[in-house]
């Protein structure tokens, strides 16, 4: 395998540009969908549950679906395209 990065300077670098996007897009995506002001609602430690327990369903059910791709002999961009719903962009 060949990745594009140097040093664990420049990995870190992408992960936290990634991570800086993505928190960003869903903030603000919650947002519009809950009517926003977060900070103002009750119930965050309830939500806060209810996202944790999903976590290791969707990592269950993704490690499966891997496995599964994996087996049937499906190609990484197949497999990509099937967990994200979306096609790889071979620009980034």
């Amino acid at each position: 395998m060949v990745f594009r990065f140097t040093s664990p300077t420049a990995h870190i670098e992408s992960i936290l540009k990634w991570l800086q996007r993505a928190m960003a897009e869903k903030y603000h995506r919650g947002q519009q969908e809950h009517g926003g002001e977060l900070w103002t609602k009750p119930g965050a430690m309830r939500n806060l549950e209810d996202e944790l327990l999903d976590l290791p369903v969707y990592y269950k059910t993704v490690k499966d679906q891997l496995q599964q791709m994996a087996v049937e002999g499906k190609s990484a961009a197949d497999a990509y395209a099937f967990l994200y719903g979306e096609a790889v962009d071979h620009e980034k």
